[in-house]
């Protein structure tokens, strides 16, 4: 980071956080948008055509701003294409879409933001007006899942089966040494995997033929929780809490 660059972010958190804590002030669009927009010009770099753009970006905020941010619907992808816009009136090269993620952290306090830029790196996603961007994480965050909770498959023309969920990462696939195997032609061999991240339960994909969707997006990465409708080729799956189970986060299995 450039020492100029490292000045105005000190003097941001010193003169701008304050303010909003102490009036109560919700994060505007136009914020999350400048920041990104700073993210992306510190972030360029350089390559054989010219420089390179950054073009994945997570924006942390605080609980409670995320939460208000929540209402508006199309705020990542307005996000997104702002970063587009911004990355074309600099002349940067941008090889795919730009996709942005804004979630929430109890870790942050009312005001601060925090934006992590990411390059591409394999596939590309095109840049037509009508193209669906992949998401890295999914916002808001979902609870914790409780424990006894189980991974409910429902393939295609079949009845659906549980799949007791523990700690150990559960690779999903049509693979016979996958923790959950899948029967079906439009599933990877090694299609995604489950994993406990604290006490959140992550899904990956791995770089999967069909790609794998939460809640109707396409997800690289996603933390899921009861609630999530998780689709990987036909089968569909769902985190599912027993009648009774208590709430809270994971427990070792």
């Amino acid at each position: 980071m450039r020492p100029l660059a490292a000045l105005e972010r000190f003097l941001e958190r010193l003169f701008e956080r304050p303010t909003a804590r102490l009036l109560g002030a919700s994060l505007e669009p136009v914020t999350l948008a400048r920041r990104l927009e700073r993210a992306i010009d510190e972030e360029r770099r350089a390559g054989a055509g010219g420089m390179l753009a950054p073009t994945r970006f997570a924006v942390v905020v605080s609980a409670a701003d995320a939460a208000s941010l929540a209402r508006i619907a199309t705020l990542e992808d307005d996000l997104a294409a702002a970063a587009l816009d911004h990355a074309r009136r600099r002349g940067y090269r941008i090889p795919e879409r730009p996709t942005v993620a804004v979630v929430g952290s109890p870790a942050l306090e009312a005001g601060d933001v925090r934006v992590t830029a990411g390059f591409a790196e394999g596939r590309r996603a095109p840049l037509e007006p009508d193209a669906q961007p992949e998401r890295t994480l999914v916002h808001p965050l979902p609870r914790a899942v409780p424990p006894g909770a189980v991974l409910r498959v429902t393939p295609p023309g079949g009845p659906p089966r549980d799949v007791p969920l523990g700690r150990r990462p559960a690779t999903i696939g049509r693979a016979g040494d996958a923790e959950v195997v899948l029967a079906d032609p439009l599933v990877s061999r090694h299609h995604a995997r489950l994993a406990v991240r604290g006490d959140r339960l992550v899904l990956v994909d791995l770089g999967s033929t069909n790609g794998t969707r939460v809640n109707g997006g396409v997800v690289r990465e996603a933390v899921v929780g009861p609630g999530d409708r998780i689709e990987i080729g036909a089968t569909r799956l769902e985190i599912v809490v027993p009648n009774g189970a208590a709430e809270g986060g994971w427990t070792p299995a």
